[in-house]
């Protein structure tokens, strides 16, 4: 169960590179967008994962809405 702080692990796959970055402790999804679109603004689409148990939850893409947090 997520306990509200650092949930998400996330895969960012970006549009010229032929690796995906990751990071772990992830907290709030839609800053985190925000600082993919400053840092690597040529992002995709990221995975995400439930850090603690490495499930995954969701995929988001670059230009649509990204909650806060997922349920």
């Amino acid at each position: 169960m997520l306990k509200g702080k650092n949930d998400y692990s996330v895969i960012v796959f970006l549009e010229n590179e032929k690796r995906p970055k990751k990071w772990e402790y992830v907290h709030k999804l839609n800053g985190f967008a925000m600082f993919l679109d400053k840092k690597h603004s040529s992002w995709l689409y990221m995975n995400v994962y439930n850090r603690r148990s490495g499930q995954f939850m969701k995929q988001l893409k670059k230009g649509t809405f990204i909650p806060q947090t997922l349920k």
